[in-house]
């Protein structure tokens, strides 16, 4: 009850910079989807489902998340 939770008021400056690596892997220093935020959309998305179908009693336990294992 002592600490507020901190607004905008109270945040310092936040100064966003990208930095580019090309990869050293291949000739045009691309990369491939690994590198990005590709784990977590899946379980982001099983639990959406898993949520629309709570009513039904819906457990998801498992991707990926085509028709037939919703339905099963």
């Amino acid at each position: 009850m002592d600490y507020l939770v901190p607004t905008a008021m109270e945040l310092p400056p936040i100064e966003t910079v990208h930095l580019e690596y090309p990869s050293p892997r291949n000739p045009l220093g691309i990369k491939g989807v690994g590198e990005g935020g590709a784990i977590s959309p899946p379980a982001a998305i099983a639990n959406a489902v898993e949520d629309a179908l709570r009513p039904f009693g819906v457990r998801v336990t498992r991707t990926p998340l085509g028709p037939s294992t919703v339905l099963d």
